[in-house]
């Protein structure tokens, strides 16, 4: 099978530079580095490569507390990450200047592209975090480093599948030397594969429990608020329905935090063909009492929001995509609302519904309920200590086995 998938990504090389230039076009991609996702980079001969390998911002976010211990410990290696999306791009430019640390798209799994990169890059470790399983660039990098998979996830929806490919994903995962699985069910999951190399530590998302300061935008004390986060585009509607459902009681101001922004148009234009006031964080990012939907058309702003509103719906979960983390927020000692698509991070959400820190809601009319009683009560504001001193362990006990294979290396 996997050698059926080998031939399949390299005969289609030839067409992923159009690909590419045709997410372009729809602002899916960066114009002036989708390069990159061919292997190519603007950087060349730089040695001692430490590769750390996520999807998107969250996976940056999670791993930062390591990036910058290695960055700060070990000053004649180089850090390396690679990333798919624009706003985890955008992130590392803001947020990150370590003349150590270097950021390029990663690249797409076809063996040509991988082996220019790897070619160019040679890392001596690589990092892959969360469920960035993409066999060729697995084989590839097995071949000339050592490999870590880290805060390893696997859905239950995955594990169905993998079943059917139950050898072809044994010889994947048994190039990793470590696999540390971020909670019980995927290490259970892994366990049926019969891999020896498992640790069961715990999420690492759970250890940067530091609130930020506001940054970007003013957010007056006297605003009565709730956020949307994450939202995708099929669960823009319902949003815009909640903000009219509970302005017929109370004056709210809704945040609307999109999970991408390559449709903010056609959400702007759904927001004003509802006559609702909105107000692009863009374009204004002081926020008094306002009755309407704040638009949030930046990346890097939800921190700054949940510093003052402290309603939180977390998206993905009223579509089958499986919910988005609800870590983030949590650190700023919000209530979690969510819909009953959470299998992305069940046991998370299991966790924080037994503490009373989330609920599920069944539909709109369900949340802007939810909403207009939350309004009314004090929000726990110790929330954010919940998961401290579990934060603190993981970060221990992951940097542990990261030493071994980073800071012990010959």
């Amino acid at each position: 099978m996997y050698k059926l998938y080998r031939f399949f990504t390299f005969i289609i090389y030839p067409l992923l530079k159009i690909y590419l230039i045709f997410r372009v076009k729809k602002n899916k991609e960066c114009p002036k580095r989708f390069y990159e996702k061919l292997g190519f980079s603007k950087y060349n001969g730089i040695k001692n490569v430490i590769w750390f390998h996520v999807a998107s911002l969250g996976e940056i976010k999670s791993i930062l507390p390591f990036i910058n211990y290695y960055s700060d410990t070990r000053r004649e290696d180089k850090i390396l990450i690679t990333s798919v999306t624009l706003s985890s791009k955008e992130f590392f430019e803001n947020e990150i200047s370590a003349k150590n640390i270097f950021h390029q798209f990663a690249p797409l799994d076809s063996p040509v592209i991988v082996r220019r990169f790897l070619n160019n890059w040679k890392p001596r470790i690589s990092i892959f975090i969360d469920s960035e399983i993409w066999p060729n660039l697995i084989t590839e990098a097995s071949e000339t480093s050592k490999m870590i998979l880290l805060n390893a996830r696997i859905s239950k929806k995955s594990f169905k599948k993998w079943k059917n490919l139950k050898l072809v994903f044994f010889q994947l995962m048994k190039k990793f030397s470590k696999i540390l699985c971020q909670n019980e069910e995927t290490f259970n999951y892994l366990k049926y594969f019969e891999l020896q190399n498992l640790l069961y530590i715990g999420n690492v998302k759970l250890i940067n429990t530091n609130k930020e300061s506001p940054k970007h935008i003013t957010i007056h004390e006297n605003v009565i608020s709730w956020s949307a986060m994450s939202i995708h585009f099929e669960e823009v509607d319902r949003i815009i329905n909640v903000h009219k459902i509970i302005n017929n009681e109370k004056l709210f101001t809704t945040f609307l935090i999109p999970r991408h922004l390559n449709k903010i148009d056609i959400i702007l234009k759904k927001i004003k063909d509802q006559n609702i006031n909105v107000q692009k964080i863009s374009e204004n990012s002081v926020i008094k009492k306002f009755n309407g939907i704040i638009l949030i058309d930046k990346y890097g702003i939800a921190d700054d929001v949940f510093n003052f509103s402290k309603i939180v719906f977390m998206g993905g979960s009223f579509i089958n995509h499986g919910g988005q983390n609800p870590i983030e927020p949590m650190k700023y000692g919000c209530q979690i609302l969510h819909g009953k698509y959470i299998h992305n991070f069940t046991e998370i959400y299991n966790q924080y519904e037994k503490n009373g820190l989330s609920k599920m809601v069944l539909d709109q009319n369900d949340l802007a309920r939810e909403i207009l009683n939350l309004s009314k009560q004090e929000i726990n504001k110790n929330a954010s200590h919940a998961n401290k001193k579990l934060g603190e362990r993981i970060f221990k006990e992951t940097k542990n086995v990261l030493d071994e294979f980073i800071l012990n290396e010959n």
